[in-house]
């Protein structure tokens, strides 16, 4: 950025490519949304440096919903991810509501995936 007081480094939580697990999750957001706001952020701060969180394995997550993630990863090119399996939370919505319903196997599979995923982008672009 040219003026000191805006920041070259953002974090922006994904924390899901599906839509559809967003507003599972509460988010308040879409795929779309987040895209945007990506789209709107590197254009006003070329260079920026892109952080994020992400969780796979969320209740009711699909391959589609997960291959939805991996799209939006793709896309988005973050310089840094935090990336988990979901693990229920005790007297959060999701407990009290939604059933832990991926295996743990899969959460596992799929977050090894989207850690290949992340790093090989992040290796293509020598960072």
């Amino acid at each position: 950025a040219t003026r000191p007081n805006i920041p070259n480094q953002i974090h922006l939580p994904l924390q899901s490519g599906s839509t559809r697990i967003l507003e599972a999750m509460n988010r308040g957001y879409s795929k779309e949304s987040f895209l945007a706001l990506v789209a709107q952020i590197r254009r006003a701060i070329p260079g920026v440096y892109l952080s994020t969180d992400i969780i796979v394995g969320f209740c009711g997550e699909t391959d589609e919903d997960f291959e939805e993630t991996l799209r939006v990863v793709r896309a988005v090119q973050f310089d840094q991810a935090f990336m988990f399996a979901y693990s229920e939370r005790p007297k959060t919505h999701a407990a009290r509501h939604l059933p832990d319903d991926v295996p743990p196997e899969v959460k596992q599979r799929r977050l090894s995936t989207l850690t290949e995923t992340h790093y090989g982008g992040v290796k293509e672009r020598g960072i």
